[in-house]
């Protein structure tokens, strides 16, 4: 299963940065297995839904598109009018560089 989340993005540094106070910070690249501290990664398998609600909300983002096991889901749901989940992890099949807010 395909599935998207849009993450802050230092392109000096390559990385992406997430949690409160940025706490979560790891260098990007394709075929990594992302994994979050509890509750775990969020996202969506549908794309259009985090461009539309996750984004905009610094100046460098990046699109990050996972491969998942829907039986790793450990809460959430997809196919809910919101299709918002969370993983353990997930690996990265590809990502792109996103403007954020202007």
């Amino acid at each position: 299963m395909i599935a998207y989340k849009v993450m802050n993005y230092d392109p000096n540094t390559e990385k992406v940065i997430a949690g409160a106070n940025n706490r979560v910070s790891m260098k990007l690249h394709k075929g990594m297995t992302m994994t979050m501290p509890t509750p775990g990664i969020f996202m969506s398998n549908n794309k259009q839904y985090v461009l539309d609600y996750y984004s905009g909300l610094v100046d460098v983002e990046v699109l990050i598109t996972f491969e998942i096991d829907p039986n790793n889901i450990v809460s959430g749901n997809t196919t809910d009018r919101e299709p918002e989940f969370t993983v353990l992890n997930a690996k990265v099949i590809g990502f792109k560089i996103i403007n954020g807010k202007e």
